[in-house]
């Protein structure tokens, strides 16, 4: 099989017009001034391009250009490379097969985001040392008591007795052992109560002039104490620091996420937890509750109680920004619709 071409010896910019010939296991190229002879093993083609002309590359470097297409194919036939470049050639200029491809490249990215990426992310987060997590946490509180936290002005009586109830709660949780309750004040926060890593709970001065009773409060320490179990601070910073995650999970270094403590406070401060993150959580409290047999009104009160507050907030600051520093609920699940799950299982 012959075909002409365009031969360029890849050190000059000119071109000479040849043919090539299929002789058996050999190319072929003769034309003025060249005469080549290479195995076809050692020739690289490229692959199709709409109607653009294909080339042939050889070991020296030179190239030649080809517009007939019948003499590759059967060069790619005799490399035993056709039918894959054909096929791949029919996908390209099929329209519903490119369709087919894009959707099937979006399905796949959207599946590796949805259920991938915070499968990874629990699994790293578990992996954390126990020392490395304390550090986190240590870390993460003297940043936010920079940024966001004042000192407490609640009584000390208060702080005691809501001590008290946390200790309490650490005896009959086993796996709140080291856990600790800290007191702040905080205008940009409100009433809220932070979960950070190793097991510190913050909770605002607000929060606790919000409750109506201690009950309400346990409801909330109980959630936090949720969010430590299940490490969800870890996997809300990791699942969004994807590369960091994936070369955590691929080599172990584990170790190299304490950078993390930078990144948390704001994790913290956004609490933009996702839905199964907050139902983890409220299936903790609820638990919990039911155990020391206080009432789940109580805490879907707490939580209805946030909300106005929340909204009041908002309210205020809405004149001046469109989102405010602590937006606690706004990527939260519709606080009806927990309200609603929590009082289920009173039933």
């Amino acid at each position: 099989m012959t075909a002409p071409g365009i031969y360029y010896d890849g050190k000059t910019s000119a071109r000479r017009t040849v043919r090539l010939t299929l002789e058996g296991n050999r190319l072929l190229v003769a034309g003025e001034g060249v005469d080549i002879s290479t195995e076809l093993s050692r020739l690289v083609i490229s692959p199709p391009l709409s109607t653009a002309r294909r080339s042939v590359s050889f070991p020296s470097g030179a190239l030649c250009e080809v517009s007939d297409t019948r003499l590759v194919d059967e060069l790619l036939r005799r490399q035993g490379k056709g039918r894959a470049s054909a096929a791949i050639h029919r996908w390209e200029r099929s329209l519903p097969l490119a369709l087919v491809a894009l959707v099937v490249t979006v399905a796949v990215v959207w599946g590796f985001v949805a259920y991938g990426i915070p499968a990874l992310a629990e699994r790293v987060a578990r992996a954390v040392p126990p020392a490395t997590e304390v550090s986190l946490g240590r870390e993460s509180l003297a940043m936010l008591d920079r940024l966001v936290f004042a000192p407490s002005r609640l009584p000390d009586s208060r702080r005691r007795e809501l001590s008290a109830d946390f200790s309490r709660m650490t005896r009959e949780l086993p796996f709140a052992t080291g856990y600790r309750l800290e007191f702040r004040r905080s205008d940009q926060l409100g009433a809220n109560a932070l979960a950070l890593p190793s097991g510190i709970i913050v909770v605002t001065d607000r929060l606790v002039e919000v409750a109506d009773s201690d009950d309400e409060l346990i409801g909330v320490l109980a959630h936090e104490m949720g969010h430590v179990r299940h490490r969800h601070a870890l996997r809300h910073v990791l699942q969004n620091s994807a590369t960091g995650l994936v070369i955590a999970a691929i080599t172990g270094d584990i170790t190299s996420i304490t950078s993390l403590a930078a990144t948390l406070p704001t994790a913290l401060i956004d609490a933009s937890y996702s839905r199964s993150f907050e139902v983890e959580a409220d299936d903790a409290a609820v638990a919990y509750l039911k155990r020391r047999g206080i009432p789940l009104k109580s805490y879907a009160a707490m939580l209805g109680r946030l909300e106005a507050e929340h909204r009041k907030k908002s309210g205020e600051a809405g004149a001046e920004k469109k989102k405010s520093l602590g937006d606690y609920f706004s990527t939260h699940p519709v606080t009806e619709e927990r309200i609603r799950r929590i009082m289920e299982g009173s039933r």
